[in-house]
């Protein structure tokens, strides 16, 4: 079997660990409401959802949106600390994709929007450190695990589907890549992602 030429990570939940609700209650302290109002009027609504697909492709107009529904005028360095405050590194995960990248190109995919791609040193600088591709769902119209979302990155990139290796912790995700014709992992610990990566050829 032939390396992958080009090796895609989710972020949220696999090279990192996200806790939503951490992130809800800062948001909630922010604005002076309850946690659970805050996931009603921004997450519920289908306002992420939406902005993650890029319809709000313009930061400032995301952010306008985003603090109406909110009710707070949140500016952008409180929305990243609320964000950056809410992922902690998953180091093993991270060490496996610098081993990757010497072999083989490595990408970041996530469903989101401009500020997270626009701000990635900021929020996770470890991830910064070692990818230098990075892609929010936005880019491309779009979501996972919509397959033209992936046909639309690979197509970006120029890299034959066929090519590309995705690893994402959601099973439809995953599926979505497949079916767009990458071969797709389903991440579930560092220990499986190894053990795949090895039988594919990837010296780790």
């Amino acid at each position: 079997m032939l390396l992958p030429k080009l090796v895609i990570f989710d972020m949220d939940d696999v090279l990192c660990h996200y806790d939503l609700g951490r992130r809800l209650r800062h948001l909630a302290a922010l604005a002076d409401t309850t946690a659970r109002d805050v996931r009603a009027a921004v997450w519920d609504s289908g306002f992420e959802e939406l902005a993650d697909a890029g319809g709000y492709p313009d930061p400032e107009n995301y952010l306008k949106e985003f603090g109406e529904r909110l009710g707070y005028a949140i500016n952008l360095e409180q929305w990243v600390e609320a964000r950056r405050i809410a992922m902690s590194p998953n180091i093993d995960v991270l060490n496996i994709a610098q081993t990757i990248g010497q072999q083989a190109q490595i990408a970041i995919y996530t469903n989101n929007g401009p500020i997270v791609k626009n701000n990635l040193e900021s929020l996770f600088p470890e991830a910064a450190a070692i990818f230098q591709s990075r892609f929010c769902s936005y880019q491309f119209g779009t979501k996972k695990p919509d397959p033209e979302a992936f046909t639309r990155l690979v197509t970006l990139v120029g890299q034959p589907a066929s090519d590309c290796w995705f690893i994402d912790d959601k099973r439809s995700n995953v599926q979505g890549a497949r079916l767009a014709g990458l071969r797709g992992h389903h991440f579930v610990s560092a220990e499986a992602l190894i053990a795949e990566a090895q039988q594919i050829g990837f010296k780790i």
